[in-house]
């Protein structure tokens, strides 16, 4: 049978169920929420809640018996298309063996390898090999209908055979004994400043944002069978008020260390001895990456990195492209940067403290195309640089990185002018985006507010080291944040967007 028999019958049990059916019946089972429905299913919270109007709040009852309508645009399901015709056109005439099954909150390997009949864990692992290295809700999994079909995939699946050490072990990097996660989350709440309406109470909204956006992902994660708790201390952005929060507790009890916020908190982390479980969640400084902590935060240089990559992989395709690196002062890091660029022809402009060479960015040849990317996020200079551009008649690409562009005060409309901008990105949030719709309405029914920046920062940051904790690291894409580790604790994810019609389109992901 094989690979290509298993296609078949996944293709089967998918267009079975779309052909016989414009809605499903759905009984509630535990951790089941309204948001993890709507993502099984493929629809949002809203129409989930007018296809059920009895739902009162987000809590939904076990037992309980929901319409699920189809989705308007159900993902197609592709066929091997090494498959004889013959074959395509007989599976309207056979039983379904198999069907696709999600991942749901709770889930687990061995749970599900039981419940489905698998007799150990490595038959389990060969006709879903996914599961041992990127376990995660929503994950599809195949699931055998019959004892035959399970029998057949587990002799005729050409899958490697998987590690019989990890057969026996917990998915992630928890002892498999623990019952629990527990997460404490540092942030700076002023509490006593709020109270009293002080100067720093200001900062106040943004920890409390950052709070809920975690709390939502421990509520999203946590059920019955394996609870994730999560609680919170004041670290008042104070050496003093953090040093006596944390000498209170007992670190060692928790799984995950969340914060502090700001710098010179998250370097006082490392006299606790607890950076192997501890989080930066915001600060850029660089100080941070010695620490040994996970850092949430792509540093800026990466950023870099990646837009030189492209650079040289384009003009080795188009000789008639140059590199212009543009700097307001001439430094060793740019020296450095500027030597990776593989052009014999690449350009260095450098300046002095009233920028004038870059007046000679008008005078560029016109018969030439211009990679520039600018060696400095002060907005004033990026914008003096693009006027400048703007006054010659070579035609030019900008390279930008989010620190320059987002986190500057620079908005779209100051690059309408340029012919392409490619911006290098660890976060983006688009609201015309599925999975973003879709955590707006839960995090919405579920507090009764709309999550602004920091919330879904915090949700982000929370979610993907719960998953890294309970399944395992790898790449992960959020709602905002984008989290790679793969090559240590320092944060690599990076996406290339292009800038068009008002919109940052994803180019590509380094």
């Amino acid at each position: 049978m094989g690979i290509k028999r298993l296609f078949i019958y996944c293709f089967f049990a998918i267009t079975t169920a779309l052909s016989a059916q414009s809605v499903t019946e759905h009984v509630v089972v535990k951790g089941n929420t309204l948001y993890s429905l709507s993502k099984q299913y493929g629809i949002t919270v809203s129409e989930l809640r007018e296809a059920n109007p009895q739902i009162a709040g987000t809590a939904l009852a076990l037992g309980d018996v929901l319409i699920v309508p189809a989705p308007v645009q159900p993902e197609p399901v592709t066929v091997d298309s090494h498959l004889p015709t013959s074959a395509k056109q007989d599976t309207t005439k056979s039983t379904p063996a198999f069907e696709m099954y999600k991942v749901r909150r709770g889930d687990s390997p061995d749970g599900l390898a039981k419940k489905w009949g698998f007799s150990d864990m490595a038959s389990f692992y060969r006709i879903n090999p996914d599961a041992r290295t990127n376990w995660k809700r929503g994950l599809q999994l195949v699931k055998p209908l019959n004892e035959m079909a399970l029998q057949q995939a587990v002799e005729d699946t050409l899958a490697p055979k998987s590690n019989p050490e990890a057969d026996t072990n917990a998915i992630g990097n928890l002892d498999s004994a623990r019952t629990s996660l527990d997460v404490l989350g540092i942030l700076p709440f002023f509490h006593i400043d709020y109270i009293n309406e002080s100067a720093l109470a200001k900062r106040s909204p943004v920890a409390m944002s950052l709070r809920m956006g975690m709390e939502f992902a421990a509520y999203l994660h946590s059920d019955s069978l394996f609870p994730v708790n999560i609680e919170f201390i004041d670290s008042h952005n104070h050496r003093d008020s953090l040093r006596k929060a944390l000498d209170s507790l007992e670190l060692e009890q928790y799984d995950l260390l969340l914060g502090p916020l700001y710098s010179k908190r998250v370097q006082q982390m490392k006299d606790y001895h607890v950076a192997d479980k501890s989080v930066n969640l915001m600060s850029k400084s660089e100080d941070i990456n010695d620490l040994g902590m996970y850092n949430a935060v792509v540093a800026e240089d990466d950023f870099y990195r990646s837009l030189r990559e492209l650079v040289n992989e384009r003009e080795a395709e188009d000789t008639n492209r140059i590199p212009l690196v543009i700097t307001k002062l001439r430094t060793a890091a740019c020296d450095s940067f500027f030597q990776g660029f593989v052009h014999t022809s690449k350009l260095y402009v450098s300046n002095t403290e009233k920028w004038e060479s870059n007046e000679s960015l008008a005078s560029l040849v016109r018969d030439r195309h211009y990679d520039v990317i600018i060696y400095d996020n002060d907005p004033a200079f990026v914008l003096d640089v693009l006027r400048n551009l703007r006054m010659g008649e070579a035609p030019y690409t900008l390279y930008a990185t989010e620190y320059q562009i987002f986190n500057s005060g620079i908005t779209n409309d100051n690059f309408m002018r340029e012919d392409e901008v490619i911006c290098a990105m660890s976060s983006y949030l688009s609201y015309q985006d599925f999975e973003t719709i879709s955590f707006v309405e839960a995090f919405r029914a579920h507090f009764e507010v709309e999550p602004n920046q920091y919330a879904i920062k915090g949700f982000d940051i929370a979610d993907y080291h719960i998953q890294r904790l309970l399944y395992g690291d790898g790449p992960t894409r959020g709602i905002y944040l984008g989290f790679d580790h793969t090559q240590g604790k320092q944060n690599k994810w990076i996406e290339l967007r292009r800038f068009k019609n008002y919109e940052w389109l994803l180019l590509q992901h380094f």
